[in-house]
């Protein structure tokens, strides 16, 4: 998230938010905790389900995938979350954060990765309705097949990722290189399934993940291969290579977001402050 789509979204929200219930504490660790809290708090409000004959829903992962901060845009606290489906794989990712600038404006920046549409509802009503897919999983053809064990698994998948490399165009106006963190988001998969290893990366301005790299061993015509796809987790415009040569971008996204798309960003209230 980046300093001027939370200017528009300041402007679109302006007197439309009700403040916390109660003001944090002087004390910096009670008021970390209380906004850990409030934010995971948050993320549970929704009700969100794969669009398929059985309308799946997706289960919000207790702990948080990670807290980050953005220097770049001045958001200093914030928590990424996921919603996996019944496999354990990421199909809804989402980040919770007070915009910069601002007291009160609680903002809910989703992401979808599932491979077809979903739905996220409150209290009964549709919120938001991707109708396209988050991700399109492609074939590494270069990448050796992957190995036996859940550890060698790993270690090809971190040596895979380090052959992406991803950039975003901030505002408009400049480009700027982003980090692979080392650490994957989330790991799942298992024997005899559709995907026999999977893990979430993220490259990030400082611990803000920007844009997500998913590895996954797919059987394919008979065969495990290794499998990845990438997602956007800002509104500015990204782009994405492997081992040099592009192979994904995404144009700037500017509000209003259209909620048929797999990028949405969401203003948080409480249901007591409505």
């Amino acid at each position: 998230m980046t300093t001027f789509v939370l200017s528009v979204l300041l402007a679109t929200f302006a007197g439309q938010v009700q403040p916390l219930a109660s003001s944090p504490s002087v004390d910096e660790k009670e008021a970390s905790a209380a906004r850990l809290k409030y934010m995971k708090q948050s993320a549970t409000v929704y009700d969100i389900r794969l669009d398929d004959d059985r309308k799946t829903p997706l289960k919000l992962l207790p702990e948080p995938a990670l807290r980050w901060n953005n220097p770049v845009s001045g958001v200093s606290d914030g928590l990424l979350v996921l919603w996996v489906g019944p496999d354990d794989r990421p199909e809804l990712a989402a980040q919770v954060f007070i915009a910069a600038g601002t007291k009160d404006l609680w903002l809910h920046e989703f992401q979808s990765l599932s491979l077809g549409p979903l739905t996220v509802s409150r209290n009964g009503a549709a919120q938001w309705q991707p109708r396209k897919p988050g991700v399109e999983m492609k074939i590494i053809d270069d990448a050796s097949p992957p190995a036996e064990t859940p550890a060698q698994r790993l270690a090809q998948m971190r040596t895979i990722a380090k052959n992406f490399a991803a950039a975003d165009d901030f505002e408009g106006k400049s480009r700027w290189e982003l980090r692979l963190l080392a650490k994957p988001l989330h790991r799942y998969g298992k024997p005899k399934s559709d995907i026999l290893d999977g893990a979430l990366f993220a490259f990030a301005h400082g611990t803000d993940p920007e844009v997500f790299l998913i590895i996954e061993s797919r059987l394919k015509a008979g065969k495990e291969r290794w499998h990845y796809g990438l997602a956007a987790m800002t509104a500015y415009a990204l782009r994405a290579s492997y081992q040099g040569k592009d192979v994904w971008n995404r144009p700037w996204q500017q509000p209003p977001f259209d909620p048929k798309e797999p990028f949405y960003i969401l203003k948080y209230v409480p249901d007591s402050a409505k």
